[in-house]
């Protein structure tokens, strides 16, 4: 079982993402923003960081460049998830340390994909 952490202020992405998730071997936090995902990467060391771009108080780019910081956490990949797919956004989610990227609206088998290659 791997730990996986959302970091999302959507609530009609968190259904989507436990519906998802569900009856699958993996333990899910979701986090609402940036700051309370660094505060539970900190805590549960998972084995993937799934992370909206756009959040309240600490956004996607800010978590990254946090996580990229810590020691601890450095090695932990980042998947991007994001409403803005164009080429710059992209370009700069991955240069900002993210591992991959992934588009809004994504689909069940897209994210069950990328969480059976991370965790």
């Amino acid at each position: 079982m791997s730990r996986i952490l959302f970091c999302e202020d959507d609530p009609a992405i968190h259904k989507l993402i436990r519906a998802a998730m569900r009856n699958t071997p993996h333990e899910i936090t979701v986090a609402e923003n940036g700051s309370e995902g660094l505060r539970l990467a900190k805590e549960l060391h998972p084995a993937v960081v799934f992370s909206d771009v756009s959040m309240p108080v600490m956004d996607g780019f800010q978590l990254a460049d946090a996580l990229r910081a810590d020691p601890e956490l450095a090695g932990i990949p980042i998947i991007f998830i994001t409403a803005s797919v164009q080429r710059a956004s992209i370009e700069e989610a991955l240069r900002r340390g993210a591992t991959r990227v992934i588009g809004k609206p994504f689909t069940v088998a897209q994210l069950r994909e990328l969480v059976a290659e991370f965790a």
